[in-house]
């Protein structure tokens, strides 16, 4: 009777995990997981720089078989998926990054391009835009689109606006996918320009028109964010600088004021 008391005092003893084994196993089973996930992500991102490459030496090669054919190369040219231009008929299979072309033949990559032929790359998120050969144009409509998919923390946002009438236009940068958060640079023909916070519209910079500003006239604009430092040009001239690192990535876009008629030509997201 002890023997089988003793014995099963034992199986007792012996049966299941305690709390602190399981904790153990846990613990152990969440550090693999970890390591899993990082070399999985290390792996992707490997990947996505070896594609760079390879794509870098293609679009060398088309670059220096088009010249060689004696094409001039004007101005600095923009290809991408879905846009090989001038290069079409020397690459091989589609492209899946954007790259600059110089005139001297040196290629450049770049974020993120679009010529407003299509709106292709972006969501429509309010407005009655319209594009082709012409640009993007906004129709009198307050409205916004955003590039798809992009998540950029340093870079230069660009584009070309003509306001012919209404209350102005601007460029978000950094900004979730609703456009709810991140940054807006806002032209107004009769305050100038400013940079708000989308998500609770305090105005973090402002300046007023520069001397010899037409506002419905044709003009250059240049967005850099470099860690928190934030630069505004307009026709290649600085007009602000400030810091703040309130969000540290996201897309950009386009807005367009109520009644305003503009029209975008041109937009292009590279390295700093």
């Amino acid at each position: 009777m002890a023997f089988c008391q003793g014995r099963n005092r034992a199986l007792k003893a012996s049966s299941g995990f305690t709390l602190i084994e399981l904790l153990v196993v846990i613990s152990i089973l969440g550090v693999l997981a970890a390591v899993v996930v990082l070399n999985v992500v290390g792996f992707m991102s490997s990947g996505r720089v070896e594609a760079k490459a390879v794509e870098l030496k293609q679009v060398h090669t088309a670059t220096g078989a088009y010249l060689v054919e004696g094409n001039p190369l004007a101005s600095s040219t923009t290809v991408g998926p879905g846009n090989p231009g001038i290069l079409d008929y020397y690459l091989i299979g589609d492209l899946k990054y954007y790259w600059t072309i110089d005139p001297d033949g040196s290629v450049h990559e770049i974020f993120f391009a679009s010529a407003f032929n299509s709106l292709n790359g972006f969501t429509l998120l309010s407005g009655g835009w319209t594009s082709g050969p012409g640009g993007l144009s906004s129709n009198g409509i307050a409205g916004s689109l955003l590039a798809t998919g992009g998540n950029w923390d340093d870079f230069t946002v660009q584009t070309t606006a003509t306001l012919s009438s209404g209350d102005g236009y601007g460029l978000y940068y950094l900004s979730d996918s609703s456009a709810n958060t991140g940054y807006i640079l806002q032209f107004d023909p009769l305050l100038g320009f400013t940079v708000s916070d989308v998500a609770n519209g305090t105005i973090l910079a402002q300046a007023a028109m520069p001397p010899g500003f037409q506002p419905n006239g044709q003009h250059n604009i240049s967005i850099s964010v470099s860690g928190g430092d934030h630069t505004i040009q307009v026709d290649g001239n600085t007009l602000m600088t400030f810091n703040d690192s309130t969000y540290g990535s996201g897309t950009v876009g386009l807005q367009s004021s109520s009644g305003s008629n503009v029209n975008f030509t041109g937009f292009t997201v590279s390295p700093p």
